[in-house]
């Protein structure tokens, strides 16, 4: 069997017991440095993942007599490595563990509802941003090109009120969450990678 496990958004403690039993039964951990690092009593094989997605389906493949789990952050299936493992694995001998999203954990922080909420990326794409804003409750994982002051800049551009969440290295020590304007993110110097929530509070 492989199990594509979630790890929650960052702090071990929010890995679901599901996922961690499944993990410490395996034979092989697949996953990211900082993932694989983060299991500590795991006693088989462990294969770091990096951008070798192919190479990784091929071990999977050679290897289906062993019990096999590949962590991810977050939810696997939330702009993660469900989708392509999904797509090219049998599903009949694939199980998908959900973990926390850094999108569900944002939302509990600001003690806002999730309801009608939606949910988009940055990755490697540029976003349609009329689209975006046409929403009244907007999360997107961002990376290092566009990020909360290009989302910012793109709010201001339209003349739109919004709040903007920025969402720092949740769960972890240095967690951070900034609330404010847009104009108030851009006087910000820098932010680490992060979530964006975007509010119409009308």
């Amino acid at each position: 069997m492989i199990n594509i496990i979630g790890l929650g958004p960052g702090n071990e403690n929010y890995i679901t017991k599901l996922g961690e039993k499944l993990i410490l039964d395996s034979d092989v951990l697949i996953g990211g440095k900082r993932n694989l690092e983060s299991i500590n009593d795991f006693k088989g094989e462990k294969i770091e993942m990096a951008s070798n997605l192919k190479e990784i389906l091929e071990y999977i493949n050679l290897n289906s007599d062993k019990q096999i789990s590949v962590i991810a952050s977050g939810d696997p299936l939330i702009y993660g490595i469900g989708r392509y493992l999904s797509k090219n694995i049998d599903n009949e001998k694939l199980n998908i563990v959900s973990g926390i999203s850094s999108l569900q954990y944002i939302f509990s922080k600001i003690y806002v509802d999730m309801n009608e909420l939606y949910i988009t990326s940055s990755h490697g794409k540029v976003p349609d941003f009329d689209y975006i804003l046409s929403h009244k409750k907007v999360c997107m994982v961002t990376d290092s090109k566009i990020g909360p002051k290009e989302i910012s800049k793109e709010i201001i551009n339209r003349k739109l009120e919004r709040t903007v969440v920025v969402g720092e290295n949740l769960s972890y020590d240095n967690e951070k969450i900034t609330i404010g304007t847009p104009e108030d993110i851009l006087n910000i110097d820098k932010f680490d990678m992060s979530v964006v929530v975007i509010l119409d509070e009308k």
